[in-house]
């Protein structure tokens, strides 16, 4: 079985991705994890909600019984979309790891078992897994003092996907092979994310970051931006970026960005004038979709209008 795992892991590197196998036991010590944070000095609601989903860390309607995890680092640049808006042209950010993100799940997922099929195992996709956490157990990284994950290759501009599979993997792994929760060690003497961090919810006193103040959160909830949030904070049109480019971790990457679509003065408006409960037209939901990556349109349709709007307006 270490072969098979070896093996797998090599068809992995194959399609640039990098990975780590693990035995399903290990859901436990995340789940642990989850309640020993919800214990901590740095509680909050958003604490609440991770310590809340280890119930669904397993899917619960699998044809198979899980006897591994696998995980996939896949690496995700910044990605541009172009806005034509009063007849200038607008570039706005989308940070990792929001383009394409179902789109690469789908794709692993279909080589993991095109290599497990043929000698009788499957895989499937995981719960609501904390996939920082485990990547930063199995070795392929560590945390930031903003309590994202840098990959040891390709910094924090990554894609985390992880899948539960019946492939047996040995549960007598080593400490070496799972290791704790870690900071990198130059984040030690450098308070970079902490200056940058336009709502201050990078604390450097705290283990975790302020959840609930952070601007990826904040851009990702369908409310209203609150009254103490400065509108010259906003940088990207779906999460924040600002932690990210300031960071020495990054230093080799995050000039790395990819041109994915434009839209044109009609769609710009259409996106900017929409109504919820209104339809948008089928050829601008296939542009949001496939052109520009954003495939989780159920999502989307709701925040780009709001997001997009006050980037625009700056």
């Amino acid at each position: 079985m270490i072969k098979m795992i070896k093996n797998l892991l090599n068809e992995m590197i194959s399609h640039r991705d990098r990975g780590a196998v693990v035995p399903i036991s290990r859901i436990e010590d995340l789940k642990q994890d989850m309640y020993d944070l919800k214990g901590g000095d740095f509680h909050t609601g958003y604490i609440d909600g991770m310590a809340g989903s280890t119930d669904y860390f397993i899917p619960h309607n699998l044809d198979f019984d899980p006897s591994s995890i696998i995980l996939a680092v896949r690496p995700s640049p910044k990605v541009i979309l172009k806005f034509n808006y009063r007849g200038k042209i607008f570039d706005c950010i989308v940070p990792p790891p929001t383009v394409n993100e179902h789109l690469n799940a789908v794709e692993i997922l279909k080589y993991i078992n095109g290599y497990l099929k043929p000698r009788g195992f499957k895989a499937a996709g995981a719960g609501s897994l904390p996939q920082k956490l485990l990547a930063v157990h199995c070795g392929l990284g560590k945390y930031g003092r903003n309590n994202l994950f840098y990959d040891n290759e390709f910094g924090s501009y990554v894609q985390l996907l992880s899948y539960v599979s019946d492939m047996p993997c040995d549960e007598n792994i080593t400490e070496k092979e799972w290791f704790p929760p870690r900071r990198m060690e130059a984040c030690e003497d450098c308070l970079a994310c902490v200056k940058s961090c336009p709502t201050k919810s990078i604390d450097p006193d705290r283990r975790i970051i302020n959840a609930e103040i952070c601007l990826s959160s904040i851009n990702a909830m369908r409310e209203d931006f609150p009254d103490w949030l400065n509108k010259n904070a906003h940088n990207s049109i779906l999460g924040c970026i600002a932690c990210q480019d300031c960071c020495p971790g990054n230093a080799n990457h995050k000039d790395i960005m990819v041109e994915r679509a434009e839209f044109t003065e009609d769609e710009t408006l259409e996106l900017l004038n929409h109504k919820i409960g209104e339809p948008y037209r089928d050829s601008l939901i296939v542009k949001v979709e496939e052109e520009a990556g954003l495939s989780d349109w159920s999502s989307w349709k709701h925040l780009l209008p709001r997001n997009l709007a006050v980037l625009l307006q700056k």
